[in-house]
């Protein structure tokens, strides 16, 4: 994924991201060639090294026969809004009316491990169920019926081998700009989103135009070393 550096991913969001229990889009490459399902996921950080996620599929999806060597991709998108050039406070005065997109989003690439087994199944099933159902449990449910179910599904198993992460909440524009983000955004509705531009964005916007001023001022004629006294030595040509 093609990640500048002033859209990497802080840890602390990645970590976020991962622990809120959410849907994604898996995608393997087998003799049918590309598959791909939309799944949703909970991430166990103690399962392998760099943690797993736990999926399930119905039986008759090919996708788990399929994917049983190589590398799968798991992407999830944590959030995703347009982004108005009408936002920018900047706009009007340089006529750059370019729109754009600000997304939350990982790419998590490992080995597929399909559990064709009922006690791992059930697993999963509870497990997933818990993270999404508030109310309700697999308990709650006639026996025979959830036996049924369970047999209906395989489990899976995304064993993380890397995580490829990005951030794209308008770091690279000026705070007035991500301001004008953010209040778009909200009367847009996409409070999330905001929320996380508010946090994760207008720091570094922040601290970006902290710089390029620091450095404007000490180019500023009449602020050069000569002007505090200072001397700068000539290089002897070699």
């Amino acid at each position: 994924m093609y990640t500048p550096r002033h859209f990497t991913m802080p840890p602390e969001l990645q970590a976020r991201t991962l622990a809120a229990p959410g849907v994604g889009d898996l995608i393997t490459h087998g003799p049918s060639g590309l598959l791909a399902t939309h799944l949703p996921y909970v991430f166990d950080a103690d399962m392998g090294e760099q943690g797993s996620l736990v999926l399930h599929v119905a039986r008759p999806n090919a996708q788990w026969r399929e994917a049983v060597t190589g590398e799968a991709l798991f992407i999830i998108t944590a959030a995703t809004d347009y982004i108005s050039s009408l936002w920018y406070p900047s706009a009007p005065a340089s006529g750059k009316y370019i729109p754009t997109w600000d997304y939350v989003t990982l790419h998590l690439y490992g080995e597929l491990i399909a559990h064709d087994d009922l006690d791992w199944t059930t697993m999963a099933a509870e497990r997933l169920m818990k993270a999404h159902e508030r109310t309700l449990g697999m308990d709650d449910m006639p026996a025979d019926y959830v036996a049924g179910q369970l047999r209906a599904i395989v489990g899976l198993q995304l064993q993380i081998t890397r995580i490829e992460a990005k951030a794209k909440l308008s770091q690279n524009r000026t705070p007035d700009d991500v301001r004008g983000v953010i209040e778009g955004l909200t009367e847009a509705g996409a409070d999330d989103s905001a929320a996380l531009v508010e946090e994760f964005g207008l720091p570094p916007a922040e601290r970006r135009a902290a710089l390029i001023a620091d450095v404007a001022a000490r180019h500023r004629p009449g602020n050069d070393s000569l002007s505090t006294g200072q001397i700068i030595a000539t290089p002897t040509p070699r």
